[in-house]
């Protein structure tokens, strides 16, 4: 079970609210570290201690393999997204996409072509209440 403190949430005491994420939540923690590409979880002991360290709800320092090099970087469970939040060196949050190697120019490209889309009118990304407005615009146009 995790436990975590709502600090943005507290009785007439100064007590803060406490979320609880029950194993019945959905969060497993080692599935969530097998989509990084962290070396510690190629030794048993050390994928392990990584675990146990995180479970108790430490900031831990995890090595990514990014392009063939090793970067030093913190990890800490976060069970309310069912994710892991990344901080490189000088603990500032790192976006998911780059601690998974993804680089920027996959980011732009496909920034690129969904600006292409919408430009072009194929983008099917609509909201649904602007679906409604399209199909309404269409059978008041065919009657």
């Amino acid at each position: 079970m995790w436990v975590q403190l709502d600090f943005k949430d507290a009785d007439d005491k100064g007590n803060f609210a406490v979320k609880q994420y029950h194993e019945n939540y959905g969060y497993d923690l080692e599935a969530t570290l097998a989509k990084h590409p962290i070396k510690e979880l190629e030794n048993s002991s050390h994928k392990d201690d990584l675990i146990n360290s995180l479970k108790k709800g430490n900031l831990q320092s995890a090595t990514f393999i990014k392009d063939g090099q090793e970067v030093k970087q913190y990890i800490e469970a976060n069970p309310q997204f069912k994710s892991l939040n990344v901080y490189d060196d000088a603990q500032k949050r790192v976006d998911i996409n780059q601690s998974k190697g993804q680089g920027e120019s996959q980011q732009e490209s496909k920034t690129q072509k969904e600006s292409q889309k919408t430009k072009t009118g194929e983008g099917d990304d609509d909201a649904p209440g602007e679906q409604k407005e399209k199909k309404q615009r269409r059978k008041s146009r065919s009657i």
